[in-house]
C-alpha cells in the first residue's frame, strides 16, 4: 500500500506518462527557450534591485524550500527502492543499460520536469540581493537541459542520477528550509553538504563512464554527461575551497588576543 502511493501507481489511470515522454522528446526546444527567459529575468531582476532594498520573504522562502524538500524525499523513498529492486533481479549492468525501470517510474519524469520549478530558487537571491555565483544559475541551466534531452531520449542511466540528486537535495531544500526558519547551523553542516555534492559529481561521472564502456546507445547523452558532471566537480571543488579551505587559512594565521577573538593584536610601541 505506502509503496503504491509513494511509487505514483495510483495515478497511473489517470495520467499518461508515455504520453508525457513522447511530448517532451518532441519539443527539444522547450528547455532552451526556458533558459533564455530564466537568465534574462534573473539578470533584469538583479539589475533593477541595484537601488532597491531587499524583499526579506521570509514565509515564501521557507515554505518554497519545505515543498522542494517533500518533494525530494518522496521522489527518493520511490527511486532508491526502485532500482534496488531492478538490480537485484538483473543485475546492475541492465538496469544502467536499459530505460525499462526508468520506463516504469514515474518520478524520473516528474524529477526532470522539475528542474523547472527550481528555477526558481535564483529568483529569490535577487530578490533578496544575495550573492549570486555563476555555479548557481549554470547548474541550474545546464541541468535543466541535460534532464529534458535525457527524457527525450530516453536515456537508461536517468533513475541512478534521478536517485543521487533527489537524496541530495531532500537535505539540501530540509537545511534551507531550517535556515529560512530562522535555525543556525555550523560551518561543519554547509560543509558536509558541499562534500555530499562533490560526491554526487563524482559517481555521476563513474556512471557515465560505465555506461560509455558497458552500454550500446546513447553516446550523445552520456558524452554531454561527462561534460557536465566534470564541469560540475570543478566549479564544486572550487566552491568548497573558496569557502572552507581558505577562509579557514586566513583565520588561522589571523593573530588575536585572548580577551576578543575577533580582533588584531596590536604590534607593541
Amino acid at each position: 500500500m505506502w509503496e503504491d502511493v509513494v511509487e505514483l501507481r495510483w495515478l497511473e489511470h489517470y495520467v499518461p506518462w508515455r504520453t508525457a515522454h513522447l511530448w517532451v522528446a518532441d519539443h527539444p526546444e522547450v528547455p532552451v527557450l526556458l533558459s533564455v527567459a530564466y537568465l534574462v529575468g534573473v539578470f533584469s531582476i538583479k539589475h533593477a534591485m541595484r537601488d532597491r532594498p531587499a524583499f526579506e520573504l521570509k514565509t515564501p522562502l521557507l515554505l518554497w524550500n519545505v515543498l522542494l524538500a517533500v518533494f525530494s524525499l518522496f521522489g527518493s523513498l520511490a527511486t532508491v527502492p526502485h532500482i534496488i529492486r531492478v538490480v537485484r533481479q538483473h543485475g546492475i549492468t541492465y538496469d544502467m543499460c536499459t530505460f525499462d525501470s526508468e520506463s516504469m517510474n514515474p518520478w524520473i519524469l516528474l524529477f526532470g520536469l522539475s528542474k523547472i520549478p527550481e528555477l526558481l530558487d535564483t529568483f529569490f537571491i535577487v530578490l533578496r540581493k544575495r550573492p549570486l555565483i555563476f555555479l548557481h544559475y549554470y547548474h541550474h541551466v545546464v541541468t535543466l537541459l541535460y534532464c529534458w534531452h535525457g527524457l527525450g531520449l530516453q536515456a537508461p542511466n536517468g533513475g541512478w542520477f534521478a536517485a543521487m540528486n533527489l537524496v541530495i537535495h531532500t537535505l539540501m531544500y530540509a537545511y534551507y528550509a531550517a535556515c529560512a526558519y530562522g535555525v543556525r547551523f555550523g560551518v561543519a553542516t554547509r560543509q558536509s553538504i558541499t562534500t555530499l555534492q562533490i560526491l554526487q559529481m563524482v559517481l555521476g561521472i563513474a556512471i557515465v563512464v560505465h555506461n560509455l564502456v558497458a552500454c550500446n546507445t546513447l553516446p550523445t547523452n552520456y558524452i554531454f554527461g561527462l561534460v557536465m558532471y566534470v564541469s560540475y566537480v570543478v566549479l564544486f571543488t572550487k566552491l568548497y575551497i573558496d569557502s572552507y579551505v581558505k577562509k579557514a587559512n586566513r583565520r588561522t594565521k589571523q593573530p588575536t588576543t585572548a580577551a576578543d577573538p575577533t580582533r588584531k593584536t596590536k604590534k607593541a610601541d
